[in-house]
């Protein structure tokens, strides 16, 4: 895939749900520059235009 690859407004990038220990459905997002999680790397991820704090509510 080309970088930087934009996902656009409505895309799916994934599916949300309830399957542990939490009060209500979430959706955990990891972006990586590598398809081997062994060596990848964090790289920064935007909503809306910016990167959400730590625990931060996001609605798009």
């Amino acid at each position: 895939m080309a970088r930087p690859f934009r996902h656009g407004v409505r895309d799916r990038v994934g599916r949300c749900g309830n399957s542990g220990n939490s009060t209500e459905p979430h959706v955990h997002v990891q972006a990586v520059d590598s398809r081997d999680i062994g060596t990848a790397r964090a790289v920064p991820i935007r909503f809306n235009g910016r990167m959400p704090r730590n625990g931060e509510i996001v609605d798009v």
